[in-house]
């Protein structure tokens, strides 16, 4: 059993792990990235996000593809590396007293002074380096457009009353940013030379960046939450 398996076994006590939840938000990610096929997969009327506006006053669609209107889009492995950069950072601030953005959260702030102090009163005077670090999709939510695109996304046809349902989820977002939601599980040891012990931990992390249908994701993804699940202290930990 490979050693990443064996530590999401551990962190599996203190929180659901599901690889399944993980494999569809990436997959879905991806779904979003191929845009154009993807809505032609949903619908002959849905060819690209540029036709949206008019099929949604029931306007026939010009043939042809049509620009594709969301140009800032991540892969799911650019949201996964994305997720493991902002939990390090995140650590290495809480570990090293760093002044935060002005723009972050109460709650994130006081995760960083509360992780900061168990640093200090279990590895004073130490330095630190990370032995593994880790990430797990839990979930992609917030845009109402990409929500209800993923609803409908096996569906072989729109009918006149679907079209209604979507009107007003997808209006909004052809018009105005709404939240962009990603949620991780994130999992690090690291150790504390010159102390001989070692720390394990399970954070969740919610990030959050602006997004609409005409742009994409339209600002940088920031920590909306951290909070932490579970954090051990060992003399060594199983390789």
């Amino acid at each position: 059993m490979a050693r990443s398996e064996k530590l999401w076994m551990w962190a599996a006590r203190s929180a659901k792990i599901s690889l399944e939840d993980h494999m569809k938000t990436a997959a879905f990610v991806d779904a979003v990235g191929r845009s154009a096929s993807v809505l032609k997969a949903l619908s002959p009327m849905l060819v690209t996000f540029a036709r949206l506006s008019a099929w949604l006053r029931g306007m026939d669609l010009p043939p042809g593809d049509g620009p594709q209107i969301v140009r800032n889009w991540n892969t799911s492995e650019e949201f996964f590396e994305g997720a493991e950069q902002v939990y390090r950072h995140a650590l290495v601030t809480a570990f090293t007293a760093s002044e935060l953005e002005v723009t972050a959260t109460n709650q994130f702030r006081q995760w960083v002074k509360e992780q900061g102090a168990l640093r200090q009163q279990d590895f004073p005077d130490s330095k630190f380096e990370f032995a593994e670090l880790l990430v797990r999709f839990e979930n992609l939510t917030g845009p109402r457009s990409l929500e209800a695109l993923q609803k409908f996304a096996e569906s072989p046809r729109f009918q006149s009353s679907d079209r209604e349902q979507l009107k007003g989820e997808l209006q909004q977002d052809l018009e105005q940013s709404s939240k962009l939601n990603l949620q991780v599980l994130a999992l690090a040891e690291v150790r504390h030379p010159p102390h001989e012990k070692m720390e394990r931990r399970l954070d969740r992390v919610l990030l959050q960046s602006s997004f609409n249908l005409a742009e994409g994701i339209s600002s940088d993804f920031e920590i909306a939450e951290l909070e932490n699940l579970t954090r051990y202290i060992a003399e060594h930990f199983e390789e």
